[in-house]
C-alpha cells in the first residue's frame, strides 16, 4: 500500500514501452479484483450446493425416520388389534356358552309352565285354545282326546261348563279343596260369560269368600263390598255385610267389626244373616 502511495506521489513513471507504470498497476489490480469476484461467486455457488446437499441429506434422514416411526406405529396398531380380536373372541365364546345355558333354562321353564297351564285348564274345565294360524291358514281345533298322565294312565278331559250349576259346582269344589285361585278363575269366567245372570252376585260373593278363606281379610272385605254395591237387594248382600264384620274380626278390630254386624241387623232385619249378626251385635 505504501508502495502504491509512493508511486502516486512521485508522479507518472514510464515503463519500457513508454506507457505509464501506474496504469499498468491499475490494470493488474482490476484483474485481481475480477478474479476475486469470480472466486466469490464460485464460493457462493459451492456454498449453495453444499447447503442443498445438506438439506437433501437432512430431508432423506427425516423421511427415513418417519418411515421407521410409521412402521413402529403400524406394528403397534396390529398388536393392539390382535389383542382386541382375541378379547372379542373370548367374549363371544363366553356369551355363546351363557346363551346356550340360558336357552336350556328357558326351555325347561316353558315346559314346566306349559304343564301347569294344562293342569289348570283341566281343573277349571277349560278347553285349550286352537293353535294360531300359520301361513294364513287356520288350523282346526284340537280333537278332544284322553290325556295320558305321568303314570301312563289316561285321564278323561274335564267336562265343559255349559250351565250355572256346573260352574258353581266346580267353584264349590275348589273352595272346599283350598284352591281359592282356581275358584276365583271359574267365578270370574262365569261373570264374563253370563253378565246378566241372576247368579252374578253369588259369583262375586264366592270370589270374596276365597280371599277370606286365605286370610287376606283386607282384600276380602273390599270384594264383599262389590256384592253390596252391585246387588244390594240380593240375598247375598246381607251375608256379604256379615262377612265384612268377620274380616275386621280377623284384622283384630272388634269395634269396627261390631259396626258391620249391627248394620246387618239394621239394614236386613228379616234376613237369615241378621240372626247370626244379632249375637255379635249385642241386640
Amino acid at each position: 500500500m505504501r508502495l502504491v502511495l509512493l508511486l502516486v506521489a512521485s508522479g507518472c513513471v514510464l515503463d519500457r514501452t513508454g506507457q505509464s507504470a501506474t496504469r499498468e498497476y491499475e490494470q493488474r489490480l482490476a484483474d485481481a479484483q475480477g478474479r476475486v469476484r469470480d472466486l466469490e461467486e464460485v464460493g457462493e455457488d459451492i456454498g449453495r450446493r453444499v447447503a442443498q446437499m445438506e438439506e437433501v441429506t437432512r430431508a432423506r434422514g427425516q423421511e427415513e425416520i418417519l418411515k421407521m416411526e410409521t412402521v413402529e406405529q403400524l406394528r403397534d396398531e396390529v398388536a393392539r388389534m390382535r389383542g382386541e380380536f382375541e378379547q372379542l373372541d373370548h367374549d363371544y365364546r363366553t356369551y355363546e356358552t351363557a346363551a346356550l345355558g340360558a336357552q336350556m333354562d328357558v326351555d325347561g321353564r316353558l315346559a314346566y309352565l306349559e304343564a301347569r297351564v294344562v293342569a289348570l285348564e283341566k281343573s277349571l274345565g277349560l278347553k285349550p285354545p286352537p293353535p294360531p294360524p300359520v301361513g294364513g291358514e287356520v288350523s282346526p281345533p284340537p280333537v278332544a282326546t284322553e290325556t295320558p298322565t305321568e303314570t301312563g294312565e289316561a285321564t278323561p278331559e274335564a267336562p265343559e261348563l255349559s250351565s250355572p250349576e256346573a260352574y258353581f259346582g266346580l267353584i264349590q269344589q275348589h273352595l272346599e279343596s283350598g284352591n281359592g285361585g282356581a275358584a276365583r278363575a271359574v267365578a270370574e269366567r262365569f261373570v264374563a260369560e253370563n253378565p246378566k245372570s241372576d247368579r252374578v252376585p253369588e259369583a262375586y260373593y264366592r270370589i270374596a269368600e276365597s280371599y277370606q278363606n286365605a286370610g287376606e281379610y283386607k282384600t276380602a272385605a273390599t270384594k264383599f263390598q262389590v256384592v253390596i254395591d252391585k246387588a244390594p237387594s240380593s240375598s247375598w248382600a246381607p251375608w256379604a255385610l256379615l262377612r265384612q264384620g268377620e274380616c275386621f274380626e280377623g284384622l283384630q278390630r272388634p269395634d269396627d267389626a261390631k259396626v258391620f254386624f249391627c248394620d246387618v241387623v239394621t239394614r236386613y232385619p228379616k234376613s237369615k244373616a241378621a240372626k247370626d249378626a244379632k249375637l255379635k251385635c249385642g241386640k
